[in-house]
């Protein structure tokens, strides 16, 4: 079987088994399937049906990537993201979503390991409420932190203070609309009666 190139792979998705498998024999350098097969010493018609979209065991899948010097892990997740129900599949687009931002979530993961129960239950509310939050608005809370920080220690003190008093004056500009959008937040939350406290 000659290889044939199916449509050009989209590179936000996930590679196939298939896909994969005519990667590795054409960068091997086998013209064709039964070459290949042939060559790394295995039965060509299970071969020719895997690369032909069949997901075989495990084991199988582990000799192939062996012999084509492939990673057997990301092969076998492949196979397990082709047989995975539709309503699993978005677990496997959240390990991709982690292999392409490898750093951060690297960062990410050595943080929340650092971190205590109260610290996790906080870290998944911020998470939640950046799901739901324009980027925008994300920027300007980043950036509020960041102020936070940046505050000596006699103004920390009364950081909530000030955003309160802020927030009963009507009068400044723009602070109406900051007003309604943290009583939104608070009300998404479960935490309006700390704004108006």
């Amino acid at each position: 079987m000659v290889l044939k190139s199916s449509r050009p792979q989209d590179k936000s998705q996930p590679k196939s088994v298939a896909t994969m498998l005519r990667e590795a024999i054409e960068k091997n350098g086998y013209k064709d399937v039964k070459e290949c097969a042939r060559s790394i010493k295995v039965p060509y018609d299970l071969f020719n049906k895997v690369v032909g979209g069949h997901i075989p065991k495990d084991a199988q899948l582990i000799e192939y990537a062996k012999k084509l010097n492939l990673d057997s892990r990301e092969l076998i997740l492949a196979a397990y993201r082709e047989k995975a129900p539709d309503e699993m599949k978005r677990y496997f687009n959240s390990v991709l979503l982690l292999e392409n931002h490898n750093e951060r979530v690297q960062e990410t993961l050595d943080l929340m390991d650092a971190f205590n129960a109260d610290q996790m239950a906080q870290l998944l509310e911020v998470a939640r409420l950046i799901k739901q939050t324009s980027r925008e608005q994300c920027r300007k809370a980043v950036a509020l932190l960041g102020l936070y920080q940046q505050m000596g220690p006699e103004l920390l003190g009364h950081f909530d203070s000030l955003i309160v008093l802020a927030l009963n004056n009507e009068n400044l500009p723009g602070l109406k609309e900051f007003k309604q959008l943290i009583e939104r937040t608070a009300g998404r939350t479960g935490r309006r009666d700390r704004v108006h406290a």
